[in-house]
């Protein structure tokens, strides 16, 4: 049998798809951008290109999407679906695209599920679904609260996808996560925030961001949010729970311009006016995946994992 990885492309999904290969497993990768693997500059899933299957497809273009699924009928125990359009001030840009891709995208993919009954469905979600509650959020004891537009196609992803599982018996799991960072994503591809902070690493200088200086975040590296996710695919016992996948920590701001400017030796002339970038509560309480997942961050200390995205950088760029 073999995972199916909706958006293994991207940031999170990319690592996902190397850590199940890695230990031998049969992964399909369904992916808007598959055509464009050889630009993407994943060098860590370039080896292992050969071991597993890598098809297009659009998420909001049903009757591909159908067709794909039915090429794969009966061989599928589990899907991953890990697309979206990530949290940003440009995402209201764009409302009815980027709601669509995220929800509606994500129902046209567990319909799928339902149809060629495929048993297991993990969602990839968000700590913002819980807004801008204060930190130490906790899966049970946090309500829901929509700050935003993204944070609302969240919210609304997860309890679809909990209702398809207790209506159709589908084992719905819920991954949340927080301000990933690390190896796989080019800071001068992201938006302006991410640039400031992790920017200097690639060799990006002078640029300021107007908010986010009095803030701190549960940033967490890529590798660790994959491992969590993988986690939850691999517990016994869990349907219908959502996890809190994230360092547990809150990192300032200010505190990572200072380690990359330790990291890359010289000032960097980053950044940033007062306030918060995004309207977010950190960080996560973390303590139910440790206990029923064991899942411990490797990169607790944010300096180790600035110093590896350094590296990766170093080769990418």
């Amino acid at each position: 049998m073999s995972v199916l990885v909706f958006g293994g492309l991207g940031h999170v999904g990319s690592w996902i798809v190397h850590d199940l290969v890695k230990r031998g497993e049969k992964v399909i990768v369904l992916d808007a951008n598959a055509g464009a693997f050889d630009r993407l500059g994943y060098n860590y899933l370039a080896d292992l290109r050969d071991q597993f299957t890598l098809e297009q497809v659009d998420i909001l273009d049903t009757h591909s999407l159908f067709e794909k699924m039915r090429a794969y009928d009966g061989q599928i125990d589990t899907v991953i679906f890990g697309v979206a359009v990530i949290a940003g001030p440009t995402f209201a840009k764009r409302p009815f695209r980027n709601i669509e891709i995220n929800t509606v995208g994500m129902l046209n993919v567990i319909e799928a599920c339902r149809i060629f009954e495929v048993p297991r469905f993990i969602n990839l979600s968000s700590g913002a679904v819980y807004g801008n509650a204060p930190g130490g959020q906790t899966e049970s004891g946090t309500p829901y609260m929509a700050t935003d537009l993204y944070c609302a196609t969240k919210i609304a992803n997860e309890v679809l996808a909990l209702q398809y599982g207790q209506t159709y018996g589908m084992q719905v799991r819920n991954a949340r996560m927080m301000a990933i960072y690390g190896p796989g994503k080019l800071p001068s591809h992201m938006h302006e925030l991410y640039q400031v902070l992790f920017g200097p690493l690639e060799g990006l200088r002078n640029q300021t961001v107007d908010a986010g200086g009095d803030q701190g975040m549960d940033w967490t590296h890529v590798r660790d949010s994959a491992r969590g996710v993988i986690a939850i695919m691999d517990a016994e016992g869990i349907d219908g729970e959502s996890f809190n996948i994230s360092a547990g920590k809150v990192f300032s701001h200010r505190d990572i311009l200072g380690h990359v400017e330790d990291i890359v030796g010289q000032p960097t002339g980053m950044s940033m006016g007062p306030g918060k970038f995004l309207n977010r509560g950190s960080p996560l309480d973390t303590s139910k995946a440790r206990e029923v997942l064991q899942f411990e961050p490797v990169f607790a200390d944010i300096k180790d994992g600035l110093v590896d995205y350094h590296e990766w950088l170093q080769q990418a760029c």
